[in-house]
């Protein structure tokens, strides 16, 4: 029975005591509310009539400012949990004095005081238990639960519309029900001390102790913002109207129960019985419903527009029953759909900030539109204080109230984009702060760290620093490199000259020439090849002067002196020199090569040089022939440069050399994109190519290129194409390819679950396979956002996937809610669940096995399909796994990979083979990629 009911409601586990603590709470609070509301209005209007109520419910406000900062102030001191029992506690004491008060000293004025004492309960209590229920739930969470919770709200309706219509006579009288309103707010005091113990909150869920701010900066700062302006305004209005829609009930009672205390009290617990019955089933069966399907859009508008209905009805038939339907649409909506609502807004807003805005505006604001509308409503009926009234009946204070109706729902209607845009703007916060944070902390720990290690008395450790600085071409670490040309070892004055003369640093000839005697010869020679390439000195004289140098530098040094301007220039012999220098064979001449490329640079009519420079299998030989290539930017080297883009090692580099060339390699880079002979590696780099060029035609090839059969290739069409849209937003796509592929992405993620099924069942958590299978769906999750940011660009998806990141409950609930709101409703039902944290795996399955069909139900069909993917690795791990699951049906795949071109490959193969013949015990995964190499298989 309780698995049935959780699955109806949808609690997910963790979450049955908070929900069950929570609706006893908020239920417990609401039945003392309106037992003390039904004792009250009998006893006022026998009192002083129903026109007097004009004058309590503006002094309500008053006693509320007094309590207010009182409370906030304590609240500080205390925290926020032990003031919540404080406080119930002290108003049980309160009732049971009006008790004892009623029953020595019954007077008329003391009639007032209880009337504005359950006023101000009535807005105190409900909202400390509803920030209570929101400190328990982010937003996803709160969308799917408090409607349910919420239902506590109309139970306790009905039970104390029940206790004040069944006990009033039994006890004597409205007098003793006090005594039951008494034991009602200390069960709800109990409840909170449940709660306390059982219940733990962490981060930013929990309760913490509040400051006190001042009121005036918090009035400031909601003034400041739309959105709490937007709030407080519906606040006012909806307080005015049912205030109005209330008074107006009980002008008719008391006229039809002619002021009898006990008939009215009677009347209003069987009202509010009758009417907590139906809220109560509207809530349970409906309102999460409602929420989890229409969200704001729908559910923010029902009490507005249901009141405006009732006071139209008023108008054409100023009679008791068009008020009684409009109370029971008030009381009917209000708690059961109107304020699971509401409390939805105060989500969005940060948890430290949250208490102080609710209580300034939930309980000040509320009880000013209450003082503000009583006195509004005593001028427009008999007066107020010295002001005469107008005198106007029940038609018109219905049409004055149709008009704040209209009000309210225009209100409402502009608070629902408000809440999406808030949203957003917390997440959007949150990506900045993350980012922004990270990128600092990166670069000042890593500047730091680089920056101590030059510096460090251990080799080792410069060693270490200028390996990392090795290719880079910052001018900021040239102070730290200079101090290093007097370093004891030599090997680092070297590489430090090396990397200052790489960079062009003309400011340490004075050091060269003084390294020219250097003890060590590389030194030397590195310091004869920067004076001959910067400072054209001859090199010949200096060897001459000085002796001793390797062979290379002399070489090198020959050659740039000879293609120097000036009267030695010579570029036939050095040409002649060049060449025996780019076909200086093996990896001794590997130096030699590498300086042949660097002197290209000199002279670009050497550029055909460059092409087998730039294939050289030494990385460094190739990567200084590149960056030779970058600077001189020749047609003669593109085909070369395209084809580097293929090793990894260079590929980088490569890309930046070719978007020097602009638009006029594009048409070669589509070509080869589009051909399918190209080799793979090669092609996946062109994308990040096209987004250094940033033209719209390099944007048009990559539009042509969405639809690529290789997930990876496809994943990088799509985040250059990301980058792009930022810098050419007015270019346009085809909505139709794009929602394509977004449902094939999408379809091919649920793809990857059912593979992950049966996988699950047979392999421990961590195995390589799941790793691997995580990986792929990182990656293709990636991808969907992507895709669907080219179909929103403006829509924060970005933030949005940055917030599903976050290991802050809040920031994820918020991240889901705000892509609940501005997807499309099909869009909607298909991803939400794969990014809501409360949906399992298992429901995401069964999902998948619904929209997809062709179950998967056996670990041989996961692997098979693994075993067709595009991507290596899970190839690889895919045949990990038939010999580690011993899949012998599976063992004539492994025929296909036996002579794979990869030795882990083949030794995977073999080690599966043995583990099927039973020779061996275990098998060795596969070795790890990182996610972002990770590609899809159900999507390929």
């Amino acid at each position: 029975m309780v698995a049935r009911l959780r699955r109806f409601f949808d609690i997910r586990p963790g979450e049955g005591l908070p929900v069950l603590l929570s609706f006893t709470y908020i239920g417990v609070v609401i039945a003392a509310y309106v037992l003390a509301k039904a004792i009250r209005n009998g006893l006022f209007i026998q009192a002083y009539g129903p026109y007097a109520l004009r004058y309590v419910v503006a002094a309500s406000p008053v006693v509320l400012s007094l309590f207010v900062p009182a409370y906030a102030m304590l609240t500080a001191r205390l925290g926020a949990r032990r003031m919540t029992i404080g406080t119930l506690l002290f108003f049980s004491l309160n009732v049971l004095l009006l008790w004892y008060a009623f029953s020595r000293h019954p007077t008329a004025r003391l009639t007032a005081v209880f009337y504005v004492w359950v006023n101000c309960f009535g807005v105190i209590a409900p909202v400390h238990a509803w920030s209570y229920a929101s400190s328990l739930f982010d937003t996803r969470q709160a969308k799917r639960l408090f409607g349910l919770i919420g239902s506590g709200a109309s139970l306790g309706a009905i039970v104390g519309g029940f206790l004040a219509s069944a006990l009033v006579d039994p006890l004597g009288g409205s007098i003793n029900l006090l005594l039951v309103v008494t034991l009602l707010i200390a069960l709800a005091a109990a409840v909170v001390a449940v709660a306390n113990t059982r219940i733990q909150r962490r981060g930013t869920m929990r309760m913490a102790a509040v400051t006190a701010p001042r009121a005036l900066e918090t009035v400031r700062a909601i003034l400041a913002s739309p959105y709490l302006r937007l709030i407080t305004a519906v606040v006012c209005l909806t307080a005015i109207v049912t205030q109005w829609t209330g008074l107006q009930l009980s002008l008719v009672t008391s006229r039809y129960f002619h002021n009898d205390a006990t008939a009215l009290t009677r009347f209003n617990g069987s009202f509010t019985l009758a009417l907590g019955t139906v809220s109560f089933m509207v809530q349970l069966f409906a309102t999460s419903q409602a929420l989890r399907r229409f969200g704001l859009a729908v559910t923010i508008l029902a009490l507005p527009l249901t009141l405006g209905f009732g006071s139209a009805l008023i108008v054409l038939m100023p009679a008791i029953w068009p008020v009684l339907i409009t109370n029971a649409f008030d009381q009917a909506f209000r708690f059961s759909v109107d304020r699971p609502t509401y409390e939805l807004l105060y989500l969005p807003l940060p948890p430290q900030e949250r208490l102080s805005f609710k209580n300034a505006i939930d309980i000040i604001g509320t009880r000013i539109a209450d003082a503000v509308g009583a006195v509004v409503y005593g001028i427009l009926t008999v007066g107020f204080l010295m002001i005469h009234g107008i005198g106007l009946d029940l038609r018109g204070t219905a049409m004055l109230n149709l008009v704040l109706i209209a009000a309210w729902t225009t209100v409402a209607w502009r608070l629902r984009s408000a809440y999406v845009r808030t949203i957003q703007e917390s997440i959007h916060r949150h990506r900045m702060d993350t980012e922004r944070t990270s990128s600092v902390v990166l670069e000042r720990s890593a500047a730091d760290a680089l920056r101590d290690k030059l510096a460090a008395s251990d080799p080792a450790d410069v060693r270490y620093a200028l390996g990392l600085l090795e290719g880079q071409r910052t001018q900021s670490w040239h102070p730290a490199l200079r101090a290093l040309l007097s370093h004891p070892e030599a090997d680092v004055r070297q590489r430090a000259l090396a990397l200052l003369a790489a960079a062009g640093d003309r400011d340490i000839g004075p050091d060269a020439v003084n390294l020219l005697r250097d003890p060590d010869l590389g030194v030397r020679t590195e310091a004869l090849l920067y004076l001959s390439r910067e400072q054209g000195i001859d090199p010949l004289a200096q060897i001459e002067t000085l002796g001793d140098f390797a062979d290379f530098s002399i070489r090198a040094g020959m050659a740039a002196f000879l293609a120097s301007p000036g009267p030695a220039q010579n570029l036939e012999a050095a040409q002649q020199i060049l060449e025996a220098m780019i076909h200086a064979p093996g990896h001794e001449g590997a130096r030699e090569r590498a300086e042949a490329a660097r002197l290209i640079a000199l002279v670009p009519a050497f550029s055909p040089m460059l092409p087998p420079l730039i294939a050289d299998r030494d990385a460094e030989v190739a990567l200084r022939a590149i960056e030779t290539a970058r600077v001189l930017v020749r047609e003669d080297t593109v085909d070369a440069l395209l084809d580097a883009l293929g090793r990894a090692e260079v590929s980088d580099a490569a890309a930046a050399a070719l978007a020097r060339f602009g638009n006029s390699v594009v048409p070669e880079i589509a070509r080869r994109l589009d051909n399918e002979q190209e080799p793979l590696e090669a092609r996946r780099e062109l994308p990040a190519v096209l987004v250094r060029i940033g033209t719209v035609e390099a944007e048009q090839v990559l539009i042509g290129s969405l639809l690529h059969a290789d997930p990876t290739l496809r994943h990088r069409v799509i985040a250059s194409l990301n980058k792009l849209r930022t810098m050419h937003p007015e270019l346009g796509l085809d909505p139709a390819a794009v929602e394509l592929l977004l449902a094939a992405e999408i379809v091919g993620h649920y793809r990857s679950y059912q593979v992950l099924g049966p996988l699950q069942q047979h392999l421990r958590p961590g195995d390589p396979v799941l790793e691997a299978m995580g990986n792929t769906m990182e990656q293709e999750l990636e991808r969907i956002f992507r895709v669907m940011a080219l179909l929103l660009p403006h829509a924060g998806l970005h933030d949005a996937y940055v917030g599903l990141r976050s290991s802050n409950p809040m920031v994820r609930g918020n991240a889901i809610e705000f892509l609940d709101n501005v997807l499309k409703p099909e869009l909607r039902q298909l991803l939400v669940p794969l990014l809501d944290s409360s949906v399992t795996v298992e429901e995401r399955i069964a999902l998948a096995d619904t929209l997809v069909g062709a179950p998967l139900e056996t670990a041989e069909e996961s692997v098979t399909t693994l075993l067709a993917s595009e991507d290596a690795w899970l190839r690889s791990c895919a045949v990990y796994a038939i010999g580690a699951l011993q899949l012998d049906g599976l063992e004539h795949e492994l025929d296909r990979f036996e002579q794979n071109g990869d030795p882990a490959m083949r030794q995977t193969v073999l080690q599966a083979r043995r583990r099927l013949a039973g020779l061996t015990d275990t098998v060795t995964a596969p070795e790890p990629v990182p996610a972002s190499m990770a590609v899809g298989v159900g999507s390929g």
